[in-house]
């Protein structure tokens, strides 16, 4: 028999219905008098390190499932100093989010990570035959662990800045183009490697024109590049009505301009193009 004894009676709970859901045939009770203690009687066939392998990820699903979540908000009040809630709340979404791997952002550095793992290793470590403390393993043995998840949440914040950052400049070209007088009513956009713009007609613009247009206003005071020949065109002609065409929404261009004009902002197909595509040589 093993005994693993947690210091919140609500964890202690956690890891009675899993071992109840997950291994059938171990039998697993705990006392009226002694809830914080679970009593753990595994399968006759199962091997010592069988039974640590499956007891280590239990024990991790408690950790995950009741003090990941605040494991996370500590790092980001006592480390780097977070205290409003709600950048804290988006924060550990991200964190979550990466070690989770539901997100591709900093998918290179992700694996090296693969925090879970880490939890996993240290519990197999630490369980022994006779009585697992799980409070004196996450206490004396997580130093490993807490390094490599602060880290992690490091990443996330980088990636909240930029998407802060991404609103910001997203806000300001709409104040921008909201306080402008329209230069057209409706424009018509080809995605490319550059995208090509069309007037109402099918006419297309000439390099020249948008460049005379642009020359009108420090774009760069968005953060644009001046070469930048996809969003600075339509932010300068400020139309009504857009229209894209191109092959995925979701594309990084694409999406930014539908978050910047909106409603004003329809999407279709490429093979959808209304006009005989002729691009301006040297374009």
């Amino acid at each position: 028999m093993l005994e693993v004894f947690f210091k919140h009676m609500n964890e202690a709970e956690s890891f009675y219905q899993f071992i109840k859901e997950d291994c059938e045939d171990w039998k697993v009770y705990r006392k009226r008098g002694d809830i914080h203690t679970v009593h753990v009687f595994p399968g006759d066939e199962l091997e010592w390190e069988q039974c640590k392998k499956k007891l280590s990820q239990l024990l991790s699903s408690v950790y995950i499932k009741h003090r990941e979540y605040q494991a996370i908000q500590t790092i980001l009040e006592k480390t780097y100093r977070f205290t409003n809630p709600e950048e804290k709340e988006r924060i550990t979404s991200l964190a979550k989010s990466l070690i989770e791997k539901d997100e591709d952002i900093y998918e290179h550095r992700i694996h090296q990570h693969e925090l879970h793992d880490i939890l996993q290793a240290i519990f197999l470590l630490h369980t022994e035959k006779e009585m697992v403390r799980f409070d004196s393993i996450v206490h004396f043995r997580f130093h490993h662990y807490l390094e490599q998840l602060t880290e992690l949440v490091g990443l996330a914040i980088d990636e909240f800045k930029r998407e802060e950052d991404y609103q910001s400049f997203i806000h300001s070209v709409r104040e921008f183009i909201a306080r402008k007088q329209p230069e057209v009513d409706v424009i018509y956009v080809l995605e490319g490697n550059q995208y090509h713009f069309f007037r109402e007609d099918g006419t297309p613009y000439k390099t020249a024109e948008l460049n005379e247009v642009m020359e009108r206003f420090p774009l760069y005071i968005f953060g644009l590049q001046e070469n930048e020949w996809n969003i600075s065109p339509l932010i300068m002609l400020a139309p009504n009505h857009v229209y894209m065409f191109g092959n995925d929404p979701s594309e990084t261009r694409l999406t930014t301009v539908i978050n910047i004009f909106q409603e004003n902002c329809t999407f279709f197909p490429i093979e959808e193009f209304p006009f005989p595509i002729e691009v301006e040589k040297g374009s």
